[in-house]
């Protein structure tokens, strides 16, 4: 019964301490932040037809061209 009864203080402790453990958790907010920051660009300028859309396919094809000519 003792043996019983100090497992379960340890426990109690264990999750007391892992309730109060805040390390973590500013990265965790700002992962979901930057999920919900890329959820709503996706939306917005998913369009093909777009100016964005097709200002970031510019970039896109010219950083492209001058990567394949410098490993060429």
């Amino acid at each position: 019964m003792l043996y019983l009864s100090a497992t379960r203080a340890q426990v109690r402790n264990f999750a007391s301490k892992f309730i109060k453990n805040e390390r973590g958790v500013t990265a965790i907010e700002y992962a979901i932040v930057a999920a919900g920051v890329s959820a709503v660009i996706l939306v917005i300028f998913n369009k093909d037809t777009g100016p964005v859309s097709k200002m970031l396919e510019g970039v896109f094809n010219t950083l492209k061209t001058k990567l394949i000519s410098i490993i060429s």
